[in-house]
């Protein structure tokens, strides 16, 4: 594959000498091929990343279920060991199954001899049910646990295959920059324009691609404490909704379980390059310093840098003020997609 440094290369080496149409054409052909060459990577790439997210969606699913399942189990057991630990304390109150029997021929009545051993069978009973129950909540736990294991390994391959996306696309847009180059020296030719054409349809296609994705995201669950701070930071910018926060949350860091520190340089759960972060830095749990890698303080910031770039001014301010986040149209659709399927 034509690496956008080798074909910086061709493009130094054609400067050196008089150009000729032919060269350029040429020039412009080789940078097409790359074009080309690229797309099928990010394709690739994209459904890579699709099958994660789906594979976290289903391991979701699953513990969702079996957390329902252990809630019920473990309540139905606490309720039969209090059954159990009722009929002993009763027995016991009672002066014990030879107290019961003295109560019995106090009122004048003869029990038969097998009533107690029929009272004393039943207690037993009951405490073996309440320790089967228990035996089956536990089990229930443990399935539970597993399902909440595979989900945060499932957030971290799909946290490596959209690395490896983003890196693709960011090939395109060097691409990109050396067709820009190549236009203002062969706009007028007909490979340029191909060239041109080709870039135009592989970067729709992506466009495709990333809007395909945005539509099937999974919005993932939002811990109570980045939820509470959501929504209070939200409270500082009118017009901007909470689950915008939380969607740009997950997409970076899965609010704060994934990786911290991007290969861009971006830091924190919330993902600020450190000069930006100093610009927009805003303390927000109250403690008297701003620190990127503190969940309130970041999302505070978050909050104040989407409003200054128009965040509360409507849709077109709020995808505005997304793309300054991120230079991306994927990345923008795949924000308002999340924010609107978080509740």
């Amino acid at each position: 594959m034509p690496t956008a440094a080798a074909l910086a290369l061709v493009l130094v080496g054609s400067q050196a000498s008089a150009e000729t149409a032919a060269q350029a054409e040429r020039e412009a052909a080789r940078i097409a091929a790359a074009v080309h060459q690229l797309q099928p990577q990010v394709d690739a790439a994209l459904a890579a990343y699709e099958a994660a997210l789906d594979g976290v969606a289903r391991a979701v699913s699953a513990s969702v279920a079996a957390r329902r399942v252990y809630e019920t189990l473990q309540a139905e057991a606490d309720r039969a060991v209090a059954d159990h630990l009722s009929g002993i304390v009763a027995l016991y109150e009672d002066g014990g199954p030879l107290g019961l029997y003295a109560a019995w021929i106090a009122d004048g009545e003869v029990p038969p001899a097998s009533h107690l051993p029929y009272v004393t069978t039943v207690l037993q009973m009951r405490g073996e049910w309440a320790a089967t129950l228990n035996r089956l909540a536990t089990a229930a736990k443990q399935r539970w646990e597993a399902d909440e294991a595979a989900i945060d390994s499932g957030l971290d391959t799909a946290a490596t295959v959209q690395q490896r996306y983003l890196a693709l696309q960011e090939l395109l847009d060097r691409e990109q920059a050396l067709l820009d180059q190549a236009s203002a020296r062969a706009r007028t030719l007909a490979a340029y324009e191909a060239a041109a054409a080709a870039l135009a349809m592989a970067r729709a296609a992506s466009a495709q691609a990333g809007m395909a994705a945005a539509a099937e995201a999974v919005a993932l669950p939002v811990p109570p404490t980045y939820r509470e701070l959501y929504q209070a930071a939200a409270k500082t910018c009118p017009g901007l909704r909470w689950q915008v926060l939380a969607a740009i949350g997950q997409v970076e860091t899965h609010h704060g379980r994934g990786s911290m520190v991007s290969s861009a340089g971006a830091l924190g759960p919330m993902q600020f390059l450190p000069a930006t972060f100093v610009r927009y830095a805003k303390d927000g749990n109250g403690d008297g310093k701003a620190d990127i890698w503190n969940p309130a303080d970041a999302i505070f910031t978050a909050a104040r840098y989407l409003c200054a770039n128009g965040a509360g001014n409507g849709d077109a301010g709020l995808q505005a003020a997304l793309w300054n986040y991120n230079h991306a149209d994927w990345y923008v659709q795949l924000v308002l997609a999340l924010a609107a399927k978080i509740s």
